[in-house]
């Protein structure tokens, strides 16, 4: 009956944060809703990271490292409007913290680093050579360089995991990762480019199912961690 409630839980706050992505584009990008919308995702990784611990499963280090990725998401979200550096900074941090959680999964091995080395070639590149491009500046070039090496080893890390184990979890988290590579490209476009609002839309519609899925992962590895237990 609890694992039900969680569930349900999980897919009520998901459902909150998919309507409320749909106002929160259609009122003009309206902060506040955002900020509502990145505080639910947030509170879902809170709530499954409780739930692991009171149900005292062995190893509880990847939703803690989960849960604090997905706060500092949330902060990233809040700070990136009001300075773009620092929130680009916590949306950094908040990223390696998703490659520790992923390495409480399968520890870090050379293939990951293949996947994530490829990925920030083909990122690094198109920073440094798209023309559409305009940083203003080599500071933010390099603030979004950085940024991509990080993200690019994220999804490395979440390809390695689930190429070695094609589980529920590592396919929601390689899903959940895709979509955020994805939305931060569209970010970045959406910046440092003058090809219209649609790079917007494209960001958060990705952007928020990415970090549902992310949350949603924790349910699925506490409901296998269960299993596992009894």
């Amino acid at each position: 009956m609890k694992n039900k409630i969680l569930l349900f839980t999980n897919l009520l706050f998901i459902s909150a944060v998919s309507i409320l992505n749909v106002f929160y584009q259609l009122k003009d990008f309206n902060y506040t809703l955002k900020c509502i919308t990145s505080i639910l995702f947030a509170t879902l990784g809170i709530i499954n990271l409780i739930y692991a611990k009171k149900t005292n499963l062995n190893n509880t280090s990847f939703y803690m490292f989960q849960a604090i990725a997905l706060i500092l998401a949330m902060l990233g979200d809040i700070l990136i409007n009001i300075n773009f550096i620092i929130g680009a900074a916590t949306f950094a941090l908040g990223h390696i913290v998703f490659i520790f959680a992923y390495h409480t999964l399968i520890k870090l091995r050379a293939k990951d680093i293949l996947f994530g080395t490829l990925l920030f070639i083909g990122a690094g590149a198109f920073i440094l050579f798209y023309p559409r491009f305009d940083f203003g500046g080599i500071i933010m070039k390099i603030v979004c360089l950085v940024y991509a090496l990080i993200i690019s080893f994220m999804l490395g890390k979440a390809l390695g995991n689930f190429f070695l184990k094609k589980n529920a979890v590592n396919t929601t988290i390689l899903l959940g990762s895709i979509l955020f590579f994805f939305s931060d490209l569209m970010l970045a476009l959406g910046r440092f480019t003058d090809l219209g609002s649609w790079t917007s839309h494209a960001c958060m519609g990705t952007y928020y199912p990415a970090l549902c899925l992310l949350a949603f992962a924790m349910h699925l590895k506490i409901r296998k961690d269960l299993k596992v237990k009894t």
